[in-house]
């Protein structure tokens, strides 16, 4: 699978689109949305692989690809003088994140990974209808709103019947800290009630992806990212016991090389149309250059920086490595999850209105 520098670097192309249903090309969006699902097995096969070490593989997911993927937002937001003045608020308010982190890490920390679980998974998925009404833009043609309702309503509920029924039977745990799930949803009538709105939104979404067919108003693109994101949602909430965390990790691996490739892309673009207003953001996406490899660069050396300050409140601190760990990769990443609620909503970014 080429790489996004691949396709990306010395080639003035790639900060381009081509008419059509596709929000770059075919062969772009297949690569680095659609078919690049098949990273979600790489987690479980490094799983196997190098000692059955569920910690080992959140360092190695979270130092190549999901740590950078999360330090990206930041180009795009704390460092844009544009997003900063529309956005002052959520830029402020920002700040308070890190202190809430260790504040839950040190009072409740089964809540701050309950917490964390749940935000992160509506991340994942709002980048995903993300996409999807960036695709209905592309396309041009009015979309019903209740088309739109039934595209929505199986996306974000794709994750949950599995997952409601390992939290109503106290089955799901991130490393070895049981997600909270209230007493009085610990029901069959709760998994019975989130089962049969996720089996009744897929069934309207076949049954009007086959009229849609008929008629000629298909949009394929969009078709094939929501049948695979869903597809894929039901599989990893399958594993049990450790294997979960790790089969989460492959879904955010996947969610990650998505996230790079849509900010880079979205990066070139602004910068073509001049909307970029930091020097270093218009150098790295000169419009017949686009180094990726040294933007990339800047976000793994970022990682690994957020390494270094791990083992260092792990040493010089008694919370131990895996508060530790949480607390300061959740010190950024919720930061991303925040922000990131702000540039889903910007599709001018990425598709002419």
């Amino acid at each position: 699978m080429p790489t996004p520098a691949g396709v990306i670097h010395g080639s003035a192309r790639w900060a381009s689109w081509e008419r059509g249903p596709w929000l770059h090309s075919k062969r772009w969006d297949l690569c680095f949305l659609t078919f690049s699902g098949v990273l979600v097995i790489i987690p479980l096969i490094l799983y196997e692989l190098i000692g059955n070490s569920a910690m080992v593989i959140n360092l190695v997911v979270a130092g190549l690809i999901g740590g950078p993927h999360m330090y990206a937002t930041f180009f795009r937001t704390t460092f844009d003088r544009s997003f900063r003045q529309r956005h002052r608020f959520v830029v402020l308010s920002s700040c308070a994140i890190p202190g809430l982190v260790v504040f839950f890490a040190l009072w409740n920390f089964q809540l701050l990974v309950t917490m964390f679980f749940f935000w992160a998974s509506i991340h994942v998925l709002h980048q995903i209808a993300y996409i999807m009404e960036c695709y209905e833009r592309k396309q041009g043609t009015p979309v019903l709103g209740w088309s739109q309702l039934i595209d929505y309503a199986v996306v974000f509920s794709c994750l949950f019947p599995v997952a409601t029924y390992k939290f109503i039977y106290d089955q799901f745990y991130i490393s070895s800290t049981l997600l909270l799930f209230p007493t009085f949803l610990k029901t069959h009538v709760v998994f019975y009630a989130i089962t049969g709105f996720f089996v009744a939104s897929l069934l309207l979404f076949l049954g009007k992806t086959l009229v849609e067919m008929r008629q000629g108003t298909a949009h394929y693109p969009k078709i094939l990212l929501i049948v695979i994101t869903v597809g894929l949602a039901l599989l990893m909430t399958s594993y049990n016991g450790p294997k979960l965390e790790i089969a989460f990790q492959g879904f955010n691996t996947w969610h990650s090389f998505q996230y790079l490739a849509l900010t880079w892309y979205i990066t070139l673009l602004r910068r073509q149309r001049g909307e970029v207003d930091s020097g270093m953001m218009r150098w790295l996406a000169q419009r017949d250059q686009g180094h990726f490899r040294y933007f990339y660069g800047l976000n793994l050396a970022l990682t690994l920086v957020a390494l270094v300050l791990i083992g260092a409140v792990t040493t010089y601190s008694n919370v131990g490595f895996e508060r530790g760990y949480y607390i300061v990769v959740l010190s950024f990443l919720l930061i991303h999850y925040y922000h990131d609620h702000i540039l889903f909503t910007q599709y001018g970014d990425l598709v002419e209105l």
